[in-house]
């Protein structure tokens, strides 16, 4: 059965990357929850998207240009609405046990120390229940380097091949949009490289949902967990 990878939480109904919407995002159906790390000032771990504060904050400016004790006196909710007022800008420690035993996480290193996630991961003994992405090459090698056996994600946009996603990688999960999903062949050649395959998908058309669910993808990288759930329950239930 497909896994349901919650993009930033249910970010459609509570502020990204906060401890409601992971919780919402659960509730809905969740198995895994994606969220972005980037570092303070003073070298504190956060769990938030942009470089900058201003979206999803009451501040402004580069995350990393802020202490530690700044940010976590932020409001992380207001913005997406009144009921969420008073959200925090989760530490990824405490957010990481928040998750603990209740769902995986897919961690994404924005811009941060990689080896200090390695070494909290690995405290938490959280390691066979992450996975992980980066866009900037340094932090993957970097990651490479220090936690060969974590297990790691890579986009087909970046690989350009599935034969090459391990091998210049060291990923053993693909990441692949709805219509590289949709080409002849992309899938069976990801299957036969040994790859476990995560379709990425942004959009609430529940017939895009039901097909992903067909395919048998491994995993769905979505904002909507609610609507995958109902179309694998349908599926479930089809060959019942």
């Amino acid at each position: 059965m497909t896994k349901i990878v919650s993009h930033r939480g249910a970010n459609k109904f509570a502020p990204e990357n906060t401890f409601a919407a992971a919780d919402l995002a659960l509730e809905q159906g969740a198995d895994y929850i994606e969220l972005d790390v980037r570092e303070s000032a003073d070298g504190v771990l956060y769990v938030i998207h942009d470089e900058t504060l201003d979206r999803t904050t009451n501040a402004t400016g580069p995350v990393g240009h802020m202490l530690s004790s700044e940010i976590d006196t932020l409001d992380a909710g207001s913005w997406f609405g009144e009921k969420f007022k008073g959200a925090v800008v989760p530490r990824l420690d405490t957010y990481l046990e928040h998750l603990r035993g209740r769902a995986g996480v897919y961690i994404e290193l924005k811009y941060c120390d990689p080896a200090k996630v390695v070494a909290l991961v690995r405290d938490l003994g959280m390691v066979r229940d992450t996975f992980y992405f980066s866009f900037s090459e340094e932090m993957r090698r970097d990651l490479q380097m220090i936690a060969p056996e974590f297990r790691k994600m890579m986009t087909l946009n970046i690989a350009k091949s599935p034969s090459l996603v391990g091998a210049i990688h060291h990923a053993s999960i693909i990441e692949i949009t709805l219509e590289q999903m949709c080409r002849p062949g992309i899938i069976e050649a990801s299957r036969k490289a040994g790859l476990e395959i995560m379709v990425y998908y942004g959009g609430d058309d529940m017939g895009l949902h039901r097909e992903i669910a067909a395919a048998g993808v491994d995993y769905i990288n979505l904002d909507r967990p609610d609507l995958f759930d109902a179309a694998r329950r349908e599926l479930i239930g089809a060959n019942a």
